[in-house]
């Protein structure tokens, strides 16, 4: 099984909050691969110093973090063929999963989550690990 974590999937990792921090610690230990792309590490590297209030020399360690434990796919560019992305800011988001390959996307954002992307299903954390549980993993 093939999975992308959205950046805000991440950063609420990173304030702790257990379902995130619950599938970043299955996926380091279980058969599920996780993948990301230097735009969202980037992108959670940028976000964890505004919404947490960490330096942003923590969110340098955080992205280092991410970068060790996933799979890191190259996408270029923010267009998508296929589905119409609401904020373009989701495009690299949808090309990490296309380009990886990926069976499910983890994000807290609500506009991604309506995305109807063929062979991807967009998913919450808690939908994941209740996934994740049907499958015996978690």
């Amino acid at each position: 099984m093939k999975v992308v974590l959205d950046s805000n999937v991440y950063v609420s990792a990173f304030l702790r909050d257990r379902n995130p921090e619950r599938i970043i610690e299955l996926g380091r230990a279980t058969n599920f691969r996780i993948y990301s792309s230097l735009y969202i590490i980037r992108r959670g590297q940028e976000r964890s110093p505004r919404e947490t209030g960490y330096e942003w020399r923590f969110a340098a360690l955080a992205g280092e973090r991410v970068r060790r434990f996933s799979n890191v796919v190259a996408v270029r560019g923010s267009s998508v063929k296929g589905p119409s992305i609401v904020d373009p800011k989701d495009g690299p988001i949808i090309k990490t999963c296309l380009a990886s390959r990926a069976d499910f996307l983890v994000t807290g954002d609500k506009k991604l989550s309506e995305l109807k992307v063929s062979g991807l299903e967009i998913v919450s954390p808690s939908q994941f690990l209740r996934q994740l549980k049907s499958l015996g993993i978690a």
